[in-house]
């Protein structure tokens, strides 16, 4: 049953299974809804179990329990995008999987304020079929084959579905924590421990709509980052002069144990330790000659299929980060 109030599509429904997850039995009952969007309306409040409001995505609906999804009606208007001819590079196709490797200054799919070229634009435009099948029915209307996200000044390795089985194939391999990904960063000082662990909850900021904290958020989630040093490096920073003392920065490799909005930025900005460049979570002290974003460049991804191969695919450096590096006489950047 389903009906429209408030800008509201509600459904109701009477388990009928033994026992299954919330976000999939949903998913089963409303084939034209991603997956993806009922976790976040499960996150946002809008499924009652029982009468009771459920947030988690995971949690499990029995035999004859009813459930209540208030659906946001969505402007489709909003939500359409204009397919662009915009060059992508393509590390990987096939078994439904594709792997970009996105450069930095692109935005991954349409946002408030942003309507111009993104990188789903840029697949509808490359996998779309006549008619306007293809990756245009996968996942969601306006972020087609699109399981996570990199931000705009990211350079690196994304992930995207090709066809709607690799999509919840995806999804669910995100939610299990079961992709591997790793980044490298430069950060501002010098990380005393060579290898780190940062275990700490974060979510939206009270005072800030753009940020992200760790410091008393809004419905804070765990977060888990993990680091290991490459290299130090010392240079002078844009904001002082020559003859003051130089400034240390430290060359580091990332992983990935969640997967949370700007968690990488956030995490290494509460220890201290802001990624150069951020504009956002760093200061003065992250200025340096030549670098006009964040140094942070998603280096390496790696997933399992459907039929438990594993999949591997990685990104070189960006050149500009590159020149940062050499600007600064790394010995790793070679590697790189």
């Amino acid at each position: 049953m389903r009906f429209i109030l408030n800008k509201l599509m509600t459904h109701e429904f009477t388990v009928e299974q033994l026992k299954l997850r919330l976000d999939r039995y949903l998913a089963e009952q409303l084939s034209q809804v991603s997956r993806s969007q009922i976790q976040r309306d499960i996150e946002g409040g809008y499924v009652e179990v029982n009468e009771q409001i459920i947030t988690e995505s995971k949690f499990v609906v029995r035999l004859n329990d009813k459930v209540i999804y208030k659906q946001p009606v969505s402007e489709s208007a909003d939500q359409h995008i204009n397919p662009t001819k915009t060059p992508l590079k393509i590390l990987y196709n096939n078994h439904g999987l594709i792997i970009i490797d996105k450069p930095a200054g692109m935005v991954v799919h349409p946002g408030a304020g942003f309507k111009g070229e993104t990188l789903a634009s840029a697949l509808l435009y490359q996998f779309s079929t006549e008619g306007g099948k293809g990756i245009a029915l996968v996942g969601e209307e306006h972020r087609p084959g699109i399981v996570h996200r990199l931000d705009k000044d990211t350079s690196g390795v994304i992930l995207v579905a090709a066809t709607q089985e690799m999509y919840e194939h995806l999804k669910d391999a995100f939610a299990e924590r079961k992709v591997k990904k790793e980044y490298l960063a430069l950060v501002s000082g010098k990380l005393e421990k060579p290898h780190g662990i940062i275990d700490t909850p974060m979510g939206k900021s009270k005072t800030d709509f753009r940020k992200q904290t760790t410091k008393n958020p809004q419905e804070p989630k765990p977060a888990v980052t993990e680091y290991k040093v490459l290299e130090y490096l010392t240079g002078i920073s844009p904001a002082k002069a020559p003859a003051d003392k130089v400034d240390n920065y430290t060359l580091i490799l990332v992983k990935l144990h969640t997967g949370r909005t700007h968690q990488i930025r956030v995490h290494l900005a509460s220890i201290g330790h802001p990624l150069m460049g951020d504009t956002l979570y760093g200061s003065k002290k992250t200025q340096l000659s030549g670098l006009s974003r964040q140094f942070l460049h998603a280096k390496k991804i790696e997933v399992q299929l459907p039929d438990k191969t594993w999949i591997e695919a990685e990104s070189d450096l960006a050149d500009d980060l590159k020149k940062v590096l050499e600007n600064l006489n790394s010995k790793f950047v070679k590697q790189l």
